[in-house]
């Protein structure tokens, strides 16, 4: 009986009573935490799971804002174009518009300089000849002459006015 009296015998028989009478509320205990802890990280791994769709679902709103975005720009751009290239139209149409009537004018200018020197030259000839005439008659006119073109004109005008 050597095995009874051994210290170390009822040192593991009191540590094994001890574990099975306080053991299993601890093993109760440990297993409730676990639980809980394991429906923490559960619930922690769930509301990260609906964070997750969530940011994926901001992010492909994201994504179709980004690209409608994109596409407005791309229309308005090319509605730019169309309206500078009808303005520029619109420009050089109304700069040829501009550059005809003022060909125009000038060509209106240049007739009406062309007959008033045709005019002066006429009025310079007529004033010439008739100068020419004149010394032409006082050289080759005499006084009797003179005064019988004086009598027909005088003739001339009265039949006329009757």
């Amino acid at each position: 009986m050597e095995i009874l009296e051994s210290a170390n015998l009822w040192i593991l028989v009191a540590f094994i009573f001890f574990i099975g009478l306080f053991g299993r509320k601890a093993f109760r205990k440990i297993v409730q935490v676990l639980d809980d802890r394991a429906s923490k990280i559960k619930a922690e791994l769930d509301e990260a799971q609906r964070l997750r769709e969530e940011a994926q679902g901001v992010l492909a709103e994201y994504e179709r804002k980004r690209q409608a975005a994109e596409d407005e720009a791309r229309q308005m751009v090319a509605h730019a174009k169309i309206e500078a290239e009808r303005h520029a139209e619109g420009a050089r149409m109304a700069l040829e518009e501009t550059m005809n009537r003022r060909t125009e004018l000038a060509m209106q200018r240049i007739s009406q300089a062309e007959a008033e020197a045709m005019q002066e030259v006429r009025d310079t000839a007529a004033g010439l000849a008739i100068e020419a005439a004149a010394r032409l008659i006082r050289d080759k006119l005499d006084e009797t002459r003179a005064n019988e073109l004086i009598d027909e004109s005088i003739k001339q005008v009265r039949e006329k006015l009757h």
